[in-house]
C-alpha cells in the first residue's frame, strides 16, 4: 500500500511539474531556450510517455526491417569544431529511411568530452536510438560507465541530452561518490 501511495504522489508531482511548465510565460529569446515540452522534459526524463514510439518500434521483428547492416559506426551529434561527442556502434542496424532512427544489436554508445577524451560507455544487447529527439531504449543485457561509476542491469530509458539513464529491471550500480556521506548521522541507521 505505501508502494502505491509513493507512486500515486510521484505522479502527482509530474503532472504538477507539467502544468506549472505549461503556464510559464515565454516570450522573445527565452522562447529558444526554455519551452514548456524542454523543461518537461528535464524535470521527468524517464517518464515513459516520451520513449513510448521507440518502446515500440524496438518490439518489433527484425525480419519485418529487412537485411541488417553490419559493423555500423554512426555519429549522433558532435561538438562545434566537428568532432564526435556521441557516436552508436553496432553489429547489427537497421536504420529509418530518413537516417533519423537507428535500431542495433550489440549496441555501444560512446560519449566524449569536447577535447576527445572518453566521458562515459554505454553497451546493450540491442537499442533504438532517436537522433533526432536523443532518446534511446535499451532491451536486453545493458551496462555502462560513467568515470569510476558502473552500472548494469536489464532494459534502459535513455536521454542523451539531459544525460539521464533509467535502468529497468536487476539494477546494479557501484560508485565511488558516496565516500563522504554519513548515513548513520542522518538516523537512517
Amino acid at each position: 500500500m505505501k508502494r502505491v501511495a509513493a507512486m500515486v504522489a510521484v505522479a502527482g508531482v509530474s503532472f504538477l511539474r507539467l502544468a506549472v511548465a505549461e503556464a510559464l510565460p515565454i516570450d522573445g529569446e527565452a522562447e529558444s531556450r526554455l519551452t514548456a515540452e524542454r523543461l518537461a522534459a528535464y524535470a521527468e526524463p524517464g517518464a515513459p510517455a516520451r520513449y513510448r514510439e521507440l518502446i515500440t518500434r524496438i518490439k518489433a521483428s527484425p525480419a519485418e526491417l529487412g537485411a541488417p547492416a553490419k559493423n555500423l559506426r554512426l555519429p549522433v551529434r558532435s561538438w562545434p569544431d566537428g568532432r564526435a561527442q556521441t557516436v552508436v556502434f553496432a553489429k547489427e542496424a537497421w536504420i529509418s529511411s530518413d537516417m533519423q532512427q537507428v535500431r542495433g544489436r550489440g549496441v555501444r554508445v560512446e560519449q566524449f568530452h569536447e577535447d576527445g577524451s572518453p566521458e562515459a560507455v554505454l553497451e546493450a544487447a540491442e537499442v533504438m536510438v532517436d537522433r533526432k529527439s536523443l532518446l534511446a531504449v535499451a532491451k536486453g543485457r545493458v551496462a555502462g560507465t560513467f568515470g569510476t561509476d558502473h552500472f548494469s542491469g536489464i532494459g534502459a530509458l535513455v536521454d542523451l541530452d539531459a544525460r539521464y539513464v533509467q535502468v529497468l529491471r536487476r539494477a546494479k550500480i557501484v560508485t565511488q561518490r558516496m565516500r563522504e556521506a554519513n548515513f548513520a548521522g542522518r538516523g537512517l541507521f
